[in-house]
């Protein structure tokens, strides 16, 4: 079993707070990471709702099954009996000793209709993600945001990279610039199952009953929804617009949707972790909420299959390169945030005169501007609109980076640097 970054996470929180929820997509990896923590130490009941008979007893008579456990309790697919919420708040208000209850979920919880209860203050929440680049070569946890906070200048992050620029310059131009493997990891995608097949064809029938399973079971489980081959046909136009800006009215218009209902499928792709929406930054907090968001599947495998693009060459010659290296980056980007241990924060920038940078990471204030390039070379463009979003920020980005296909770190200026995918992810 490969060891899942968050698993030493889990366990902190379970040594702190009663109840820990642990959630994100169907098949990412939950139960087994929950199960793992099972030992002489945390003696945990396993107790899945996929389990017709506890199912069953869980809606019935949620009470009655919390109060019946002797000790502390794994609930993996907690979302499928809501009222379990209302019945651990219940108990856990009698008893607030820490590492009572693990809960696994794959929607979110807190943001569901039928959840009318909170254990604000009682739990803490960890969102599991598709497996990294990193996390799947085994690598230690990249330290890459840490590092970029921490640098005032891009001679400081030379220094931090010191095997990807100067001397180590012509071992890494033997190693190759490694785009057949990254482009391995965008079709492949992050969920287990998935990338341990070595079939292309036995991956696309796993995204097949994958998507199957997601129709029937997450999405009808959580929300009627009305017509299954219009939900179908939304999922293909919107992973055609991974990277991309969404606007929702031509979503509608092409979905063939009513706004409403688009909003509301919309939502529900967002509530199961299937994608994200990225505002755009703006010093007025209101006004980020009022433009118009880019929106990531949050694995490009998934997206890939519902897109129709089968292999690589098919996703090349219809110009969908740029964007899913770039919901590729957005995913890693976010699953580096996840293991942070302060509150971080993701955005784009964008100007009303088109310069545009395609992250913005916010820390305590602060900005890390982040711009991703699949080529080898660094064309100007991408260091003139990081020097436009310096400029345009000013004292509140630290640093601004381009992430790059090539094989060295370099200093573009004095708050600019370039760094190469893997040095940047953890995997060199």
């Amino acid at each position: 079993m490969i060891r899942r970054y968050h698993t030493n996470r889990v366990a902190e929180s379970l040594r702190h707070f009663p109840v820990v929820l642990l959630t994100g997509a169907r098949q990412v990896g939950k139960s087994t990471l929950a199960q793992g923590l099972i030992r002489p130490s945390w003696n945990a009941r396993y107790l899945t709702l996929d389990d017709r008979n506890i199912l069953d007893s869980a809606i019935r008579d949620p009470d009655g099954l919390i109060a019946g456990l002797d000790g502390p309790a794994v609930i993996d697919e907690v979302q499928r009996a809501p009222d379990l919420l209302r019945a651990i708040k219940k108990n856990v208000d009698a008893n607030r000793k820490p590492g009572r209850f693990l809960l696994t979920g794959s929607a979110n919880l807190l943001t569901l209709s039928q959840v009318s209860e909170s254990l604000a203050g009682r739990i803490s929440i960890h969102t599991l993600l598709p497996f990294s680049w990193a996390e799947k070569n085994e690598r230690p946890a990249p330290s890459t945001l840490e590092i970029l906070f921490q640098a005032g200048s891009a001679a400081e992050i030379l220094k931090s990279f010191p095997r990807g620029s100067g001397a180590g310059q012509a071992a890494r131009t033997a190693r190759g610039d490694r785009k057949s493997e990254i482009i391995g990891e965008i079709m492949a995608g992050g969920f287990p199952s998935a990338f341990l097949m070595n079939s292309d064809r036995a991956r696309g029938e796993w995204f097949g009953a994958y998507r199957q399973t997601y129709l029937e079971r997450d999405l009808l489980n959580i929300r009627a929804i009305e017509h299954v081959p219009d939900f179908n046909r939304l999922l293909t136009l919107a992973a055609l617009r991974t990277g991309r800006l969404v606007n929702l009215s031509d979503l509608a218009r092409d979905s063939g949707l009513a706004f409403s209902t688009l909003r509301r499928y919309m939502n529900l792709l967002d509530v199961t972790y299937q994608v994200s929406f990225l505002p755009p930054y703006h010093a007025n907090i209101g006004k980020r909420l009022a433009k118009t968001p880019k929106l990531y599947f949050h694995d490009t495998g998934m997206a890939a299959y519902f897109a129709g693009l089968d292999d690589w060459t098919a996703l090349n010659k219809q110009g969908f390169t740029g964007p899913y290296v770039e919901s590729w980056a957005a995913s890693e980007i976010r699953k580096l945030m996840s293991l942070a241990d302060r509150r971080l924060n993701l955005y784009f920038w964008r100007t009303q005169t088109g310069q545009e940078v395609d992250f913005l990471i916010e820390r305590a204030g602060k900005l890390v501007a982040v711009e991703v390039k699949w080529g080898s070379r660094i064309e100007d463009s991408a260091v003139r609109n990081l020097e436009y979003c310096l400029t345009d920020l000013k004292d509140t980005v630290r640093i601004g980076v381009v992430v790059y296909g090539g094989t060295n770190v370099l200093a573009l200026s004095p708050k600019i640097a370039a760094i190469p995918f893997p040095v940047f992810f953890g995997m060199d």
